[in-house]
């Protein structure tokens, strides 16, 4: 990696790939994360579910503003 890349702007990156490509992103990040590491098996099983929920359309991907938006609107009663 770039040394002036940093976390923040990978991510800023990442976020404009296509929404296959962030999945095939996560995927790959959670298989380099070592054996050892104390993360929880249900976690990862809940992550390989909704990624598989994207891949086979029964959940679909909004962008993080139109999330945003929408929790704004649910908690406040307005848009």
């Amino acid at each position: 990696m770039n040394a002036a890349l940093t976390l923040d702007s990978f991510l800023a990156e990442a976020m404009n790939f296509a929404p296959e490509s962030r999945l095939e992103l996560a995927e790959r990040l959670v298989a380099s994360v070592p054996d050892d590491a104390e993360i929880e098996a249900a976690q990862i099983e809940e992550v390989t579910r909704r990624m598989e929920d994207v891949r086979s359309g029964k959940m679909k991907l909004i962008p993080g503003d139109e999330a945003l938006r929408q929790v704004r609107e649910a908690v406040l009663g307005r848009a």
